[in-house]
């Protein structure tokens, strides 16, 4: 439920009262007498989902949003006219522009608490993705204030706002570079201090490698986020929720760039930003196309003819970003897909192999494609091959015949290494009820 008080110019009142009668909402007028230029201060409830469509006939009246139009949210209405009408559209219900600016402006932190939230939100991603911990990890999405400077660029060029639109481009864009260059300062001194866990490889810590080989799926997500995150601002949806959606696919992967310059890694650092980059891109793309799917427009025709073009502008660029930073995610998925043949044909000629007569009792086990390190396009160096067989059964000239399938299938002068698990098998005595255990070794 929504209570609305406007303040009505001379000249618009007839028009404006005609409107309201015309969609039958009981309205309450009081004349102005503080100033000239206004004749009379109305007062008049309506659903939440009919407040956009209302308004907009008001301001084809003459009423203008700066003629003092407040939207206050009311939990009831006791008067008992003001519910959903019969005839309410079916889809999103969805707020109106006005309160769907004033919710935008609200979730803008003034830059000292942006700031300040964002570095603290950083130093607890950076430990959770040393420390491999999901819980403080998503402990630090809770805290990073990043929703709302990503919807404030789609929602402010949508209904022609260029403050909001500016605001969010400039919290963004502070977002981003403070909590790279904060993971890096912490990463490091964690690293010169010795202070983080002995022995760490940045790139064998599953929370950081899970960032490393962004593939297309990660746009997949990126997109949902900015949808999700629209959605909930222009609806009833606790937008805290959304929140860390946001920060899921935006802070992590500026706390993995930190990580990757401080242990002077640079496939790391290149591979994350480039997640970070179409992250960004996707979430104020999905939120652009969002909103204008939801009907959100100016209500100024001059200001709709600015906005279209505006938004056809920002959505080209960010478009077109999404497509170049994508090319490195496309490569990764193709590489991905590559590696999963390979292993299984290699699987498949393996097996093929162990089938023979001679290695009875022998199976395979695994197949594994490990990548090269310390590339930004990662190709097959090594492939692991593991195999499992009895202790009494060695195949000394095993290794070496899969040592030339995996060439010949490879076509490459890759390292193969070939492991040997020692398979126990279970032996029963049929006049005693214990079996031996079945114990399971590593040559």
């Amino acid at each position: 439920m929504r209570l609305v008080q406007a303040t009505v110019p001379y000249g618009v009142l007839e028009g404006v009262t005609e409107r309201l009668d015309e969609h039958g909402v009981d309205y309450f007028a009081m004349d102005e007498t503080a100033t000239d230029d206004y004749v009379a201060v109305l007062y008049f409830s309506v659903p939440r989902e009919e407040l956009e469509s209302l308004l907009s006939g008001l301001y084809e009246t003459g009423l203008d949003a700066e003629d003092h139009v407040s939207v206050i949210d009311s939990e009831v209405d006791l008067f008992g006219r003001a519910e959903a009408s019969p005839g309410t559209r079916e889809g999103h219900k969805g707020v109106a522009g006005g309160e769907l600016v004033g919710r935008t402006e609200e979730l803008l932190p003034n830059v000292r608490t942006y700031v300040s939230m964002i570095v603290l939100s950083v130093i607890v991603a950076t430990t959770g993705l040393l420390l491999d911990s999901v819980a403080v990890v998503v402990g630090a999405m809770v805290i990073a204030p990043l929703y709302g400077p990503a919807v404030s660029t789609s929602v402010g060029t949508v209904v022609g706002n260029r403050r909001l639109f500016t605001r969010g481009i400039e919290l963004q864009v502070i977002g981003v570079v403070i909590a790279v260059a904060g993971a890096t300062l912490f990463a490091w001194f964690l690293k010169v201090g010795y202070l983080s866990p002995a022995g760490l490889a940045i790139t064998s810590t599953p929370q950081i490698a899970s960032r490393l080989s962004p593939d297309i799926l990660s746009l997949v997500v990126a997109l949902v986020a900015g949808v999700a995150g629209i959605l909930g601002m222009a609806t009833s949806t606790r937008v805290t929720l959304v929140g860390v959606m946001m920060a899921a696919a935006l802070l992590p992967p500026a706390a993995v760039v930190g990580i990757g310059i401080a242990w002077w890694e640079p496939p790391v650092a290149v591979h994350a930003a480039a997640l970070l980059a179409v992250n960004v891109l996707a979430i104020n793309f999905a939120g652009l196309v969002t909103l204008w799917y939801l009907g959100y427009r100016p209500h100024s025709r001059i200001q709709l003819s600015q906005t279209r073009r505006h938004l056809a502008k920002r959505a080209g660029l960010l478009l077109v970003g999404i497509v170049l930073v994508s090319g490195l995610l496309v490569s990764v998925s193709y590489q991905n897909v590559q590696q999963s043949q390979l292993e299984q044909s290699i699987g498949d000629q393996v097996a093929e192999l162990l089938d023979e007569e001679r290695y009875a009792n022998v199976s395979l086990v695994n197949v594994k494609a490990i990548e090269q390190q310390g590339t930004v396009l990662s190709e097959t160096d090594r492939v692991v091959v593991t195999i499992g067989r009895p202790p009494d059964q060695p195949r000394p000239g095993l290794r070496y015949e899969i040592d030339d399938l995996v060439r010949d299938e490879t076509e490459a002068d890759v390292a193969v290494d070939v492991r040997v698990v020692l398979v126990y098998t279970e032996t029963w005595d049929t006049d005693v009820s214990n079996p031996t255990a079945t114990i399971p070794g590593m040559e």
